[in-house]
């Protein structure tokens, strides 16, 4: 994946991921709100073609909170979503925030909860959600610049 390009776009070009969250998550609605200020969208492309995105926003002023990130199912098991990953981690640190937290749900897709745990993140909370039958687990990682 040498090829692959990280970049941000802004919320009024956002209909270019609404296709892979469809095939993803069976759904049109990106984050519950889209009015989040500092709302952070990231594209991964590879060869033009969309394979990844990341939506994040401020939880509060020491907190960036990922909201939803996607990879195509072609294009999983490449480091798209560690690269996605990354890359926000990075923006937003030099943004000045001083943690990065993200919920997953493991019984539906425990590829985020394996990539946080490797990636030194640590389980904050965990609790039943019943909108999806699952658990839902909530992991932080201080931001070090290093990220």
């Amino acid at each position: 994946m040498d090829a692959l390009v990280i970049a941000e776009i802004p919320l009024d070009q956002a209909d270019v991921i609404q296709t892979l969250n469809r095939l993803v998550f069976g759904e049109s609605r990106l984050v519950q709100h889209v009015e989040h200020p500092g709302l952070l969208i990231l594209t991964a492309t590879w060869k033009g073609t969309l394979v990844g995105f990341k939506i994040g926003y401020p939880k509060d002023r020491q907190t960036f909170y990922s909201a939803k990130g996607a990879v195509d199912p072609a294009f999983r098991r490449r480091g798209v979503a560690r690269k996605l990953l990354h890359f926000m981690m990075s923006r937003v640190y030099l943004s000045g925030f001083d943690t990065f937290q993200y919920h997953t749900f493991p019984n539906r897709d425990p590829g985020m909860l394996i990539i946080g745990l490797q990636e030194g993140f640590r389980v904050t909370d965990a609790r039943h959600n019943d909108e999806f039958n699952d658990w839902q687990v909530e992991l932080s990682k201080p931001l070090t610049g290093g990220d």
